[in-house]
C-alpha cells in the first residue's frame, strides 16, 4: 500500500511541483512532501517528531494540533477531539459513534443535524459552537498544511490522502469534504 501511495506521489508531481501526502489511518498522522525533481521527505513537526497525534484542543480561544492537544487531554477531555476522522461520514446512531461515546472516548455532547444528519460535537462551555468531524478532520488538514509549508518553504495546494481500506463510501467523501474545507485538491 505505501508503495502504491508513494508511486501515486510522485507521478502527481511531475504534474504539479508541490504536493502534500496525508496518512490518517492510525492515532497519529504522518506527513510526506513530494516536489519534482526531488526524493519525497517526510515532513517533522514542531517538536521534530515524524508522528502528529490526531488530536485538537479548544483552551483559552486557541487550536491547539498534536503534542499540545494531548497534554491537555487530562485536565480538560471536553476541549478535546481525538481522532475526528474516525467518525467522518458517519451518523450519531452508528455503532462506531455510540460505542465511542458510550466508552467516553469522546465525552462531549454529540447530535445529528436534522437536515443531513451529520453528527455534530458541542464544544463545552460554549452556547453555540459545534463542529461537524468533517470540519474538526479539515483542522487537522490545515496543520498538516502549515507544517508542510514551514518545512519546505513553499505553498501547498494539492494533496494525496491514505485512509483506512474499511471506509465506507460515505467515509470517503467525508474525507474529501474535509480536504475541500481545507482548501486542498
Amino acid at each position: 500500500m505505501l508503495h502504491k501511495t508513494i508511486l501515486m506521489l510522485a507521478s502527481i508531481a511531475v504534474a504539479s511541483c508541490y504536493i502534500m501526502g496525508v496518512d490518517m489511518g492510525s492515532a497519529t498522522m504522518k506527513i510526506s512532501l513530494v516536489q519534482s525533481g526531488k526524493p519525497l521527505q517526510i515532513v517533522t513537526n514542531a517538536e521534530s517528531k515524524r508522528k502528529t497525534p490526531c488530536v485538537i484542543g479548544f483552551y483559552k480561544k486557541e487550536r491547539l494540533f498534536g503534542s499540545n492537544g494531548v497534554a491537555i487531554l487530562p485536565r480538560k477531555p471536553e476541549m478535546v477531539y481525538v481522532n475526528p476522522y474516525r467518525v467522518v461520514g458517519r451518523t450519531p446512531d452508528h455503532p462506531l459513534v455510540t460505542e465511542l461515546t458510550s466508552d467516553m472516548y469522546y465525552p462531549y455532547e454529540i447530535y445529528s443535524d436534522p437536515d443531513g444528519g451529520l453528527t455534530y460535537f458541542k464544544e463545552a462551555g460554549q452556547v453555540n459552537v459545534s463542529y461537524t468531524p468533517e470540519e474538526l478532520t479539515a483542522m487537522l488538514l490545515l496543520h498538516a498544511k502549515e507544517q508542510t509549508e514551514i518545512f519546505g518553504g513553499k505553498t501547498v495546494k494539492d494533496c494525496v490522502l491514505t485512509i483506512p481500506s474499511s471506509f465506507t463510501q460515505h467515509e470517503r467523501e467525508g474525507v474529501y469534504a474535509a480536504a475541500a474545507i481545507a482548501g486542498l485538491n
